[in-house]
């Protein structure tokens, strides 16, 4: 087949989409491209809510040179008869069709579309000059085969690569008078120790002014005074502030979230300034675009004492103190919805969510639900943004993992099993890329390389192809059971084997055997096979059964041991670069919880009835079913440690 001289010109597809028309009953689930025969890597540009996408995005990072044609699969849902049923509609689209509509400069970007039954495929267009050796290649390439020669080889980008090049960081404006317990509130939220909001005068803040953190490279906080009475100025700059920010082209300079901070009134006093009203008026009728605000009742530690002092002595006759706390909690609760919340909502007509915290110890739970109500809504707003404020946030570990997922869904997990991403790929390709985005969602501070390092690596991919499992609870255990087992197992650990000395994470196979000393130590197996790794990562991905167990079980315990990780570096203190025995024993403690074994009886079961021919991939759905039970939230962790107390060398580093 003899090119045509006009391909030389290097022409370039920066983006597909696809649309469904408005008659249409379907929903998009995923799309596959390939580019003269080779499958292409895109990046989802938005959300694809199922159930209800009519438009799906794929772009091109970097724009993919096409010689011959392109070739776009879009697979559809529907219901039918009260049944799901899916159907994948296919457009083969050639270069000479491209070639009339593209552009002529390296930002002229143009439109080619095409309509195939009711759904329409939409294709961004650029050129650029071609260099002598892309010429060359284009000459050579007389068939699809050979356009794609070393399509196989090329590595795969991570997603959060992308992600972090667009939004580094998540930006966040704090609203609130001096007093309020912003400084304390950021400190705790993000893992900082300085209080950054108090580098300016007391009373004084330049809103424009951008305040970053040295512990905390992830996040870009704004300033703001609190709203005295009668304040229309500091109302209109901060309006001003806001509406500028929504204007700017790029998601990095765009403003993601505030925290409006509010005292909560002991004394009597008024919950709302005028300042504060003004400024929620504007919300609530959309002058403040769309841009997530979220109320934080401050201090309800002092409420609680509050509740604490009023209490009778008659009311506490007779009674435990976990009694006595339950009590006051609910005098609490009850004090603060009468003059805070329902106030509030009233206010907002339920426009403007809220949330009560406190930064002193044992109120975690409070911090962590406002980081989920905050992820939720930025999620919402802008879903690469969401992803930074979980990696920028301390408290929840759950919207690490709610990250993980929405990382994967742009790509890598997505129809895992009949994956365009990996076929031809060896499969330590396609888990350096699953492990890079997953460990870049946790943003550990990890100086020292642990969790990325090859030994780290191969002790995962080496567990992933063994039994794991111990003398925990058999079954599939709940909630509460799953968080008394990791403290249970946490204090067993006899830690006083670990081997502080040397910098190599990971590292040597004698210092890591010696780590785990007891009764059951189904762990030194893997970790001793470290230095080499497992067979199967050398295989080469294909669509079957063993393939798709093992990238799954992959995915699924890395996931639950950084959780594990996560907890480990919370008990032991916010603000504590990661330790190498943390990392093992985050380890450890998975695999001796018995999960192992209930999850892989659970892939197998799954893959049994999984058609790699017929119908969707429900891969990633059934991945994100495994791992939910074993999410352990911050108050369910509060709540059982108190019962399973860790001595401090347990957790000394």
């Amino acid at each position: 087949m003899t090119m045509s001289p006009l391909t030389y010109s290097g022409l370039q597809i920066t983006d597909v989409t696809i649309e469904l028309s408005k008659s249409s009953r379907k929903w998009i689930q995923s799309m596959d491209i390939q580019i003269d025969g080779a499958n292409a890597n895109g990046r989802v540009k938005q959300k694809v809510t199922p159930g209800t996408a009519r438009v799906l995005t794929l772009v091109m990072e970097p724009p993919a040179v096409v010689v011959v044609s392109l070739h776009v699969t879009a697979h559809l849902r529907y219901k039918r008869f009260f049944r799901e049923n899916w159907r994948s509609p296919k457009a083969l689209i050639s270069v000479q069709e491209l070639l009339p509509v593209q552009g002529h400069g390296a930002t002229d970007r143009r439109e080619w579309r095409g309509t195939y039954d009711k759904l329409t495929v939409i294709v961004g267009l650029t050129t650029r000059a071609a260099h002598p050796v892309e010429r060359a290649v284009s000459e050579a390439s007389r068939s699809i085969m050979n356009v794609s020669l070393d399509h196989k080889e090329r590595s795969l980008t991570p997603t959060t690569e992308s992600i972090l090049r667009d939004c580094p960081r998540f930006r966040i404006l704090v609203l609130g008078k001096t007093g309020v317990g912003k400084s304390h509130l950021i400190n705790k939220t993000f893992g900082v120790r300085d209080a950054i909001v108090s580098n300016v005068e007391v009373g004084v803040a330049d809103i424009d002014k951008e305040i970053y953190s040295k512990e905390n490279p992830h996040f870009i906080l704004h300033d703001s005074k609190g709203f005295e009475h009668g304040d229309d100025v500091n109302v209109k700059i901060i309006q001003r502030f806001i509406n500028e920010r929504s204007k700017e082209p790029h998601i990095k300079d765009k403003l993601h979230a505030v925290w409006l901070c509010i005292d909560i009134p002991l004394a009597g006093g008024r919950l709302l300034e005028s300042g504060i009203e003004q400024f929620l008026k504007l919300k609530i009728e959309g002058k403040l675009g769309h841009v997530p605000v979220i109320a934080v009742f401050t201090k309800y530690d002092l409420l609680v004492v509050h509740e604490t002092r009023l209490l009778k002595k008659a009311d506490r006759l007779g009674k435990s103190k976990e009694a006595i706390a339950k009590l006051i909690e609910h005098n609490a609760r009850t004090i603060l919805d009468e003059i805070c919340v329902q106030p509030f909502d009233s206010f907002v007509e339920m426009k403007v969510p809220h949330i009560t915290v406190s930064t002193d110890d044992g109120f975690e739970p409070r911090l962590s639900d406002l980081i989920q109500v905050t992820y939720d809504r930025v999620r919402e707003y802008f879903v690469d943004a969401s992803v930074v404020t979980a990696m920028a946030q301390r408290v929840n570990p759950r919207v690490n993992i709610q990250a993980s997922i929405a990382v994967g869904r742009m790509k890598y997990w997505e129809r895992l099993t009949t994956s365009v991403n990996f076929p031809g790929k060896k499969l330590q390709q396609c888990l350096d890329v699953i492990h890079t985005d997953i460990i870049a969602v946790w943003q550990f501070d990890d100086h020292q390389g642990h969790l990325s390092s090859s030994s780290f690596k191969a002790l995962m991919s080496n567990t992933v192809s063994g039994e794991g499992g111990g003398d925990g609870i058999q079954g599939d255990p709940g909630k509460s059971l799953w968080v008394m087992l990791f403290l249970r197992l946490l204090k067993s650990i006899k830690l006083e084997a670990f081997r502080v000395g040397g910098t190599s994470p990971v590292s040597d196979t004698a210092g890591i055997t010696s780590t785990v000393s007891g009764p059951a130590a189904p762990i030194v197996t893997p970790i001793a096979a470290a230095f080499v790794l497992a067979k199967w990562p050398y295989d080469v991905y294909q669509q079957t059964a063993v393939v798709s167990k093992l990238l799954m079980s992959y995915i699924i315990d890395l996931t639950l041991v950084l959780q594990n990780i996560f907890w480990l570096q919370a008990l032991s203190g916010y603000g504590q670069p990661l330790s190498r025995r943390n990392v093992e024993a985050g380890a450890r403690l998975y695999y001796e919880s018995n999960a192992k074994q209930t999850i892989l009886f659970k892939i197998d079961k799954y893959l049994k009835g999984f058609n790699f021919n017929v119908g969707p991939d429900t891969t990633l759905n059934t991945i994100v079913e495994l791992i939910e039970p074993c999410i352990i939230d911050s108050a369910e962790m509060l709540e059982q440690r108190s019962n399973f107390p860790v001595p401090e060398d347990v957790l000394a580093h």
